[in-house]
């Protein structure tokens, strides 16, 4: 089979809406970049999105544009019309996505064709439902290995600071002792958040074993779940929401931090993508699904699961009380941090 981006010479990739969804798909950037040289290649997403594609080689622009609701596809049809995109690439498996593509009148439109949508693109790739969990940086892979007829074999996220994201993580983490242990205790589901007075006792253990500072930090919508930290810690523990936290400075912060701490969610794949040492903890969210390619020899990442013997068979996000975040300890997690704290950076 010709690639069928082989004559594509501008085009658009739509992005996928979750930040660590992001983060996942940069081997796929890289890939198209490595593929099509010659071809200008854009981005289409979320504005939340910009911060993390600042940086970024492979990408030449993002189009910052909200695709919410049914009429959100043809909002600004026309602007994208005008830059005359003659190809777009759907990362995204939404209907939405493939409707906007339409909308473009980009005469090559790529995804997988699934949910109904296939009449939508001018080439689909048939996807399996069911079975095992698939880990998001593999699918992305897969499908733009499928587009552009060449293996993805590089499959480690990456990111990439720009100099004042890093100056505004400096600032955000100035005066403070090193190791720098940053944790991150919401969740968008608050069955994947471990409690305040768990990460208040991890805190301890940490400042015990090291001294240094363990900064907990958060969205807007999380300062009660990250107060609650920084009180369960007994004030042991610094809230780095009261210096002013913004995606680039977190960003930043966390690419010269020394260990991220973290629930299922989007620092997490921060910390993957900048090659901070993270642990990440798992209760009724599979890991498989999130999976991510490490370097060869390199440790950057260890898991800690609510229920570590689950079968392969079996799917955490369908058993939550079973995969509960209150059956993680401390101990164990405490002993994740020490491991990775003692590696070199």
């Amino acid at each position: 089979m010709k690639s069928p981006l082989s004559h594509v010479k501008k085009l658009l990739v739509v992005l996928p809406s979750w930040i660590g969804d992001m983060v996942m798909c940069t081997p796929s950037l890289r890939a198209l970049r490595r593929d099509l040289p010659e071809t200008c290649i854009e981005c289409v997403g979320k504005p939340v999105l910009e911060p993390l594609i600042a940086g970024l080689p492979s990408v030449d622009a993002f189009h910052a544009h909200t695709m919410k609701g049914w009429l959100g596809p043809f909002t600004h049809a026309s602007h994208f019309r005008k830059m005359k995109f003659d190809g777009v690439l759907l990362l995204p498996n939404s209907p939405r996505s493939a409707l906007f593509a339409l909308a473009t009148g980009a005469h090559t439109r790529i995804g997988w064709a699934r949910d109904g949508r296939g009449w939508m693109l001018s080439h689909g790739l048939p996807q399996s439902k069911g079975g095992r969990p698939v880990s998001a940086v593999d699918a992305y892979a897969d499908l733009v290995a499928w587009a552009t007829q060449t293996p993805v074999t590089d499959r480690t996220v990456q990111l990439t600071c720009t100099p004042e994201q890093l100056v505004a993580g400096e600032k955000l983490l100035a005066g403070l002792a090193r190791p720098i242990s940053i944790f991150n205790p919401g969740a968008n589901r608050a069955d994947k958040r471990w409690s305040a007075e768990h990460f208040g006792s991890l805190a301890k253990r940490l400042l015990t074993a090291h001294n240094g500072t363990v900064a907990v930090t958060g969205s807007p919508s999380e300062a009660e779940v990250v107060a609650g930290v920084v009180k369960a810690s007994g004030q042991t523990a610094i809230n780095l929401m009261d210096r002013g936290v913004s995606l680039e400075s977190l960003k930043g912060a966390i690419r010269l931090a020394d260990l991220v701490v973290t629930n299922d969610t989007g620092p997490r794949h921060l910390a993957a993508g900048l090659g901070t040492r993270c642990v990440c903890l798992f209760g009724p969210t599979d890991p498989r699904w999130t999976l991510l390619h490490e370097p060869a020899g390199s440790i950057r990442e260890i898991h800690v699961v609510a229920e570590p013997f689950l079968p392969a068979q079996l799917v955490a996000d369908r058993l939550g009380s079973y995969c509960g975040m209150d059956r993680i300890s401390v101990g164990d997690v405490t002993h994740a941090c020490l491991q990775l704290l003692q590696l070199p950076r």
